[in-house]
């Protein structure tokens, strides 16, 4: 099996998020400048050409779900720990005793359980998968979130 490994230096996004860490606890609001890094296993290469495929047909894609989260506010809208209201202005969000008032521009509400390094690199990898549809040979796709320097999540999808 090939591996494809891709990790520019673009491959990044900045945004600020809490992380639920139960039912009564989450982390403050905060921010990261999360790092992406893709990994994708392909059974073969072109026998006539020798290689997997353009990189260029996946780089932008990475870089575009990139640019989605980047200076954003991400929250978690399948919590059930989170009361979400949303309107055109703005997104109030509630925690225990916490209210949140963020611009609606300014936030991405993901349709996931937390705002952790896990579920993002899940996310991550399930949105690139549904879009790498000129790459047809690939069998596996990882994504690696790193949050901070030395402190990362991986994700594997299998075809």
């Amino acid at each position: 099996m090939f591996v494809v490994h891709l990790a520019k230096e673009n491959f990044k996004f900045s945004c600020s998020h809490f992380t639920i860490l139960s039912a009564k606890s989450a982390e403050r609001l905060h921010g990261h400048n999360y790092q992406v890094s893709v990994a994708i296993g392909l059974s073969d290469i072109d026998k006539d050409l020798g290689f997997a495929f353009d990189f260029n047909q996946v780089k932008p894609l990475i870089r575009e779900i990139c640019d989605q989260l980047d200076e954003r506010i991400l929250l978690a809208s399948n919590s059930r720990y989170l009361d979400i209201k949303s309107s055109k202005k703005e997104v109030e969000v509630h925690f225990e005793d916490r209210r949140y008032v963020f611009p609606r521009n300014d936030t991405v509400l993901m349709p996931l359980n937390n705002i952790s390094s896990e579920e993002l690199a899940r996310w991550f990898a399930k949105t690139l998968s549904s879009q790498m549809i000129d790459v047809k040979s690939w069998k596996r796709l990882r994504v690696q979130i790193e949050e901070t320097k030395g402190q990362s999540v991986s994700f594997t999808l299998t075809k």
